[in-house]
């Protein structure tokens, strides 16, 4: 199976991470049997952007929510699994939530930003001079003149 679309693929450790994690730790795919999952992957998703980018024009929106996943599912049959993606849903809300920000770590550092920036800018000149010696390292070919 050749695929000539490189923008309508998944990553192959993505699909076999799915597929393996689903079987027995003793069962065997075959490559063929990985790209028709793939492929099925592929489809399924195609159909369901599709799916949800007219849900979202219906409502004359401009971009994609999860309401419009929900309501895609519904219309291509798969209303069993909309309860299971809002519980997902709202699993990742409450990470967000929970998640300490970038900003946050700026903040308990108790250095300024111009400090911080400071510190930014000598690590950067440190990484330069030593990119700079292990480059005169390599290349030096024992011929002191």
């Amino acid at each position: 199976m050749e695929r000539n679309d490189d923008e309508n693929t998944l990553p192959k450790a993505t699909v076999d991470k799915m597929v393996s994690s689903m079987l027995p730790k003793n069962s065997i795919v075959p490559k063929e049997s990985k790209e028709i999952f793939q492929n099925a992957c592929i489809y399924f998703l195609n159909m369901l952007t599709l799916e949800a980018n007219k849900a979202c024009e219906e409502e004359k929106k401009k971009t994609i929510s999860y309401e419009h996943i929900y309501k895609a599912l519904k219309n291509l049959g798969f209303e069993d699994y909309v309860d299971s993606c809002m519980k997902e849903h709202g699993n990742y809300e409450n990470y967000i939530k929970q998640k300490p920000s970038k900003i946050d770590k700026f903040k308990d550092s108790g250095l300024s930003m111009e400090e911080l920036h400071n510190q930014q800018i000598k690590l950067f000149q440190n990484a330069k001079l030593q990119f700079e010696k292990s480059f005169e390292d390599d290349h030096y070919d024992g011929n002191e003149e």
